[in-house]
């Protein structure tokens, strides 16, 4: 399959809508990376093509909570005019090639919304099984060490202006990693732990208010009034991922998580019997 995003022509002035989802805030955000960012996608739109250009933070090197918010934002929360653009680097136990030879791809999804983003790590997982196309993008991976500034939103702006030749070799989705199970997929404002466990994989019971150990980062809390396991807010409406939370305070301090970083250990959930609970 070839691009088959809007011709340049078709796409309307000051319509588009630029995602930017990265970690450049790292823990002690914001950052002023993504003020930098944003000015060097106005300063390639030359056709004046962009309307909006809005952020979504992540944590530092995480690609699992990158991946989890392209996801939910481009399968989720889209609209026509959206277009995703994220630069995670993965650091940790998660292979990935270096910074020299990994790619700057852009994707599309089934829903037509473009992708511009790093194929490392987790980056592309959530998405992997909606791509309907995914291929190199023509941009340099040396010269700077800030290439999703200096480099990256001129190569997206080009492809958005019309110039196909930058869309490069195709790549086989087959070759990104699966979404990992039973892991920490971000964690909200609230404290709100969101995992990558769907709501099918969980039995009724354990929806309907049967207890349940919890362990993750070291830690095992068994569930209550306060503290459950729910069926969250991402993930879709039909089968959307659990979250664990704590009314009135935050899981993620429970369990002492600061981020959800790509190479903390699986979840572990064990339902409590009778005789065991405390």
């Amino acid at each position: 399959m070839n691009w088959t995003y809007k011709k340049s022509v078709d796409i309307k002035p000051y319509s588009l809508h630029i995602e930017v989802i990265a970690d450049y805030g790292g823990r002690h955000s914001p950052d002023p990376a993504f003020s930098e960012v944003r000015n060097h996608f106005l300063r390639f739109d030359t056709g004046g093509k962009l309307g909006w250009i809005t952020e979504t933070a992540v944590a530092g090197f995480s690609t699992i909570e990158t991946g989890f918010w392209i996801a939910q934002i481009g399968l989720h929360s889209e609209h026509p005019n959206l277009v995703i653009f994220s630069n995670t680097a993965p650091r940790g136990k998660i292979a990935w090639t270096g910074e020299l030879t990994q790619p700057f791809v852009c994707g599309l999804l089934d829903n037509d919304i473009p992708i511009f983003t790093v194929a490392a790590g987790y980056n592309l997982s959530f998405v992997k099984d909606r791509l309907k196309g995914l291929w190199e993008v023509g941009v340099t991976n040396v010269g700077t060490q800030f290439r999703s500034r200096d480099q990256y939103p001129e190569a997206a702006m080009a492809i958005l202006n019309g110039d196909v030749s930058r869309v490069g070799k195709p790549i086989d989705p087959v070759l990104i990693p699966d979404v990992p199970a039973n892991r920490v997929a971000s964690i909200d404002g609230y404290g709100n732990i969101k995992t990558t466990i769907r709501k099918s994989q969980v039995s009724k019971e354990i929806l309907n208010g049967a207890l349940v150990k919890i362990s993750m980062n070291g830690k095992t809390f068994e569930t209550s009034s306060e503290l459950k396991m729910v069926a969250g807010s991402s993930g879709g409406k039909n089968n959307p991922f659990i979250e664990i939370v704590h009314v009135m305070a935050s899981a993620g301090d429970d369990f002492s998580l600061d981020a959800p970083r790509d190479d903390l250990e699986p979840i572990v959930l064990k339902p409590i019997g009778a005789d065991e609970r405390s």
